[in-house]
């Protein structure tokens, strides 16, 4: 298996300078909107957080923790336009006891979230 391209960032898109990208990596900062076929995971790579807000019709249906920021303990796959990924965060409840994974469907993309700057 060949190792994986580097990250690709494209230019803006429209006004908001949102950024499309087609992989996430480690000391990649900033908050990515991950599409896959079924849900929607929010990245917070500044606060390193992981939300996951399944849509209707996902096949995988809900999960215990679904649409709560979850700490990200790590990552054994970084998302990837085209793969999936793998993230592992600590039981909101018991973190010195449980560790619960996330593996995504196929991600279709992946977009910059734009934070309103104050001016």
């Amino acid at each position: 298996m060949s190792g994986r391209r580097p990250v690709q960032i494209a230019a803006p898109t429209d006004q908001s300078a949102q950024q499309r990208v087609t992989a996430l990596a480690p000391g990649i900062g900033g908050r990515w909107l991950v599409e896959t076929q079924g849900s929607t995971h929010v990245w917070d790579l500044d606060a390193m957080t992981y939300t996951r807000m399944p849509r209707p019709h996902s096949r995988s249906g809900s999960f215990d923790h679904d649409n709560q920021s979850l700490p990200i303990t790590r990552v054994e796959r970084w998302p990837h336009v085209g793969s999936t990924s793998l993230v592992f965060f600590d039981d909101p409840h018991e973190p010195d006891r449980a560790e619960h994974w996330r593996r995504s469907s196929d991600i279709v993309s992946i977009t910059e979230i734009s934070c309103p700057t104050d001016s």
